[in-house]
């Protein structure tokens, strides 16, 4: 089984979710280390110091051929929103990318 990570914010957080990445405080405290499994006195505390969003990791528990639809389905709606760009603007391209990145994954 493969791992996945999402970024959420922090109230829709829940016991028993696992932290993919160290969450820090605004001056870069560590709060809490990767690997962190949430426990209601956790979020209450992440809450408390204004943690806005956390990293959580969970299974992935799609196949390869659902995970191939998902992502040919992404990629056919990015270039929907991108339809009338000029992707020869290198700024636009980028652009492009990340999206097509961020909504692949």
């Amino acid at each position: 089984m493969r791992n996945r990570t999402h970024f959420l914010p922090i109230e829709n957080a829940s016991v028993g979710m696992v932290l993919a990445e160290a969450v820090k405080d605004a001056f870069q405290r560590s709060l809490l280390p990767a690997g962190s499994v949430l426990t209601a006195e956790n979020i209450q505390q992440l809450q408390s110091h204004v943690v806005e969003f956390i990293r959580v990791s969970y299974t992935d528990e799609r196949t390869d051929e659902e995970i191939a639809v998902q992502a040919a389905a992404s990629a056919h709606n990015v270039m929907e929103i991108f339809a009338d760009a000029d992707l020869s603007q290198p700024t636009m391209a980028a652009l492009f990318d990340q999206v097509l990145m961020y909504r692949s994954a």
